[in-house]
């Protein structure tokens, strides 16, 4: 027991400490900006905004289906400037062509939006494309266990959307704003692309980014994005008045407790991927959702505990009555990041797990679509979907991470069919093990 409380300590401490707290900064930046921005514009101003930002916000899911495909090939295979090369060119190439749909659709846009000026919805384009790169940097990094280069990603990225978004919001309007959001992803991405393009040779040079890879992993994080929000979308449609303000209230409250967990499962994402093949990959699987699960059940219990307090502070007396359903949504929310690491643990072994998100969405649609009478009727539904979803998922899971097999299986993680080199894979186990994430590299390595 101590031995694996020291490995955790060693985890969060070295190994994800960074990004969590880059990524703490990062939600403290986002908060800062909408409030003084919030101020500097009118509320027409501000909605115009707030649209634009709601449609970057939406990338986020194949954002993050690339990040996951990126960081399980270098996990998988090692890394190399010719391998991030390869990857970053293929990421290029497939965005351009997403944003030349979205500039030369620019002028509807602005129409649909009601925004100010063609630049406001133009400046989607480049932020596509850059997005995209950056996110494959980011998985690239988090593969090769550089936990610390993406976390000062998160922090100069926020650190330049403040200095120039607040700076430019003054005399630009929205369009300052935006400029200065789209500059926070381009510094980001310089400070990314640093390491990555040092001379550094190649553990498997035929190792290349897939889009089937892209795809399941886009399956993963899309299932798991729409179990967790869809309860919100269907409130919205169901309830009306005080009752539709009290859920989305606390469900808003209730889910931030999975955003730390999301981030620490960016970094632990890889370490499972290099794991799977070796002996001691349920070790790893446990660490990893210590380091996960934790966070999220300890935020749970502190939103819980005073939950009048932190509705107060974020919306005055307005959300009085809906403590009850804070309590309940924060329990929901804190046990689906248990859903989220096997499902990424499933991700990580390329097992079909990764679907069980899926049917959990469908099942907590239909146990909605029959009772919506009331917020409780419906964060009930949202509790009743999870129950089967998390046993079901976490029985597969946890079998397959512990059974024992004479040949463990080829590591397949960028769905090419070809196995990880002994280079790559030996790679992985020294750096794992410095972390404390598996002790012996296994036979296989010898």
């Amino acid at each position: 027991m101590t031995a694996s409380l020291s490995r955790l300590a060693r985890i969060l401490l070295g190994g994800i400490g960074p990004i969590a707290i880059a990524v703490l900064v990062q939600s403290a930046g986002n908060l800062a900006f909408h409030a003084v921005v919030g101020r500097e514009l009118d509320a027409d101003g501000y909605g115009a905004l707030g649209a634009v930002l709601s449609a970057m916000v939406m990338l986020g899911v194949p954002l993050g289906a690339l990040q996951a495909a990126a960081s399980a090939l270098v996990a998988r295979h090692g890394p190399g400037r010719a391998t991030g090369v390869r990857a970053l060119r293929a990421v290029a190439l497939w965005s351009l062509p997403p944003g030349v749909l979205v500039l030369a659709g620019a002028a509807g846009l602005q129409a649909y939006f009601h925004l100010g000026s063609l630049a406001d919805a133009a400046l989607l384009a480049p932020y596509l494309v850059v997005s995209a790169v950056l996110a494959t940097a980011r998985g690239l990094l988090l593969g090769d266990r550089k936990v610390g280069t993406v976390a000062t990603t998160y922090l100069v990225g926020t650190a330049a959307r403040l200095a120039l978004g607040l700076g430019l919001v003054i005399p630009y309007g929205v369009t300052g704003a935006l400029v200065g959001t789209l500059a926070g992803e381009v510094a980001a991405l310089a400070v990314a692309l640093v390491p990555l393009l040092r001379p550094a040779p190649d553990t498997d040079p035929a190792a290349a980014l897939r889009l089937r890879a892209v795809a399941r992993a886009g399956v993963a994080v899309t299932g798991l994005f729409l179990f967790s929000t869809v309860d919100l979308l269907l409130a919205r449609h169901h309830l009306s008045g005080a009752g539709s303000g009290d859920y989305v209230a606390a469900a808003t409250v209730a889910k931030t407790v999975l955003a730390l967990p999301a981030g620490i499962m960016s970094a632990v994402f890889p370490r499972l991927a290099a794991a799977w093949p070796l002996p001691h990959r349920a070790r790893a699987l446990l660490t990893g959702g210590g380091a996960v699960v934790g966070p999220a059940l300890l935020g749970a219990a502190v939103i819980a505990a005073v939950p009048w307090l932190v509705l107060r502070l974020l919306y005055g007396d307005g959300y009085a009555d809906a403590a009850g359903l804070v309590r309940t949504l924060s329990l929901v929310a804190a046990l689906t990041s248990v859903v989220t690491l096997a499902t990424h643990a499933g991700l990580a072994r390329g097992g079909r797990t990764i679907a069980v998100p899926w049917i959990g969405a469908v099942l907590e649609v239909v146990f909605i679509e029959l009772w919506h009478g009331s917020p409780g009727q419906i964060a009930a539904c949202s509790a009743a979907a999870l129950v089967p979803t998390l046993v079901v998922i976490a029985m597969l899971e946890g079998r397959a991470w512990t059974r024992r097999t004479a040949q463990l299986p080829s590591p397949h993680a960028d769905s090419s069919g070809a196995p990880a080199t002994a280079a790559a894979a030996a790679h992985g186990a020294a750096k794992g093990a410095r972390e404390g994430w598996h002790a012996d590299p296994g036979p296989e390595l010898a």
